[in-house]
């Protein structure tokens, strides 16, 4: 069996430790190696997985990496936050470092399949209702966040350098040829997550169980890592080994997600109900999203000015608003017919492993000490 080496870029981050993870179980795939900027010092690490520090803003850096590691397989999946990553960080890692990325992918006689993990919110607007792969983008909405804007650039940018190394050549050497493809994840939950579970344990320790942004009436696709993880070997495994020219999928984008949708506000819920929280019949406190998201572009200001660009808030950004205001939903048959993409739909088990985690590992079981919980036993 031909193994296949496998270079996960930003695989000690949330959703590139489960990539990882996936595909130390794929047989296929071996040897397996990480860059990221927090090898030497990460908790999210997988055994049997090698680990290099390395920059994806350093051209220099991912050069060598290529040169020593020589994958047959490069998975993108470094970016900053999609809540506290600001502008200048977004166009270093997701647009510039795409774009070295790709070149050096290209020149290479080694690699043959390049994955960037993209956003299903990289779409157009602010709603989106059911969009399938061929919705427009945010890359030409100046009205779209810098986060959502740059993720598209580069998720155009990883399609267009799609380019097959012709059928009859059987050649070994990959020069200028890459086969590319993007995973478009909505919000995602499980284990070692930093972003979704954390930001509703923090309302829930402030209090803030009974304040509502918007109607509550919006809908969201969430993706647990599962189906995250394996989408992306799915993917790898379509793009290496098509049965024939028809079935050949490079540069091409998937929605991926649990296959079942529900109310944004219902996600947040159940994590406090997964930590201990006691429903109470407690008033909620509805606030209209033409004063949240006034509110949030002041505090946008605001941190700007006084933190020079270096910082954004936390809780009440522009991108927070969005999601917890207005509806995400995507079609994934796309996924289902050409990748044969299945998705796992245990909600509830998932979301409870993640929970569990950021309470026993990530500090949230100290954290909400004092507060009237029922915490479950770990």
């Amino acid at each position: 069996m031909t193994h296949h080496p496998v270079l996960v870029v930003g695989g000690c981050g949330f959703i590139g430790y489960h990539i990882v993870r996936h595909f130390v179980q794929a047989v296929k795939f071996s040897p397996i190696w990480v860059m990221s900027r927090s090898a030497a010092n990460s908790a999210n690490t997988v055994d049997g997985v090698n680990y290099i520090d390395g920059d994806l803003g350093d051209y220099e850096t991912i050069q060598r990496v290529l040169q020593d590691v020589r994958p047959h397989i490069i998975v993108h999946a470094a970016t900053p936050s999609p809540v506290t990553g600001t502008p200048k960080e977004y166009q270093r890692i997701v647009v510039d470092g795409t774009k070295n990325l790709l070149g050096l992918a290209k020149g290479s006689p080694d690699v043959r399949v390049l994955i960037f993990t993209s956003s299903s919110t990289i779409a157009k607007g602010h709603e989106h209702l059911s969009l399938d792969e061929s919705f427009p983008l945010a890359d030409t909405d100046p009205k779209a966040s810098a986060y959502a804007r740059t993720k598209a650039m580069a998720d155009v940018m990883v399609l267009k350098a799609n380019c097959p190394l012709p059928q009859a050549d059987v050649g070994l050497d990959w020069s200028g040829f890459l086969f590319t493809g993007t995973l478009r994840l909505p919000i995602c939950y499980g284990t070692h997550d930093t972003v979704s579970i954390p930001g509703c344990l923090r309302a829930l320790r402030k209090g803030q169980t009974n304040v509502q942004l918007g109607d509550g009436k919006n809908l969201w696709d969430f993706c647990s890592t599962e189906n995250a993880g394996n989408a992306h070997v799915l993917l790898t495994q379509a793009l290496l080994t098509p049965k024939n020219d028809k079935d050949r999928i490079g540069g091409e984008a998937f929605h991926i997600h649990d296959g079942q949708s529900r109310p944004f506000w219902d996600y947040a819920r159940s994590v406090w109900r997964l930590a201990g929280h006691k429903k109470k019949e407690e008033r909620v406190t509805t606030l209209p999203i033409w004063f949240i998201s006034g509110l949030a572009a002041l505090l946008e200001f605001l941190f700007w000015a006084f933190t020079f660009g270096r910082k954004r808030p936390q809780t009440l950004g522009k991108q927070q608003v969005e999601y917890a205001c207005y509806t995400h939903t995507y079609n994934i048959d796309k996924a289902r017919q050409r990748l044969g993409y299945v998705p796992i739909q245990d909600f509830e088990g998932e979301l409870a492993k993640g929970v569990n985690w950021s309470l026993k590992h990530n500090g949230w079981g100290d954290k909400l000490k004092g507060l009237e919980l029922e915490i479950p036993e770990m």
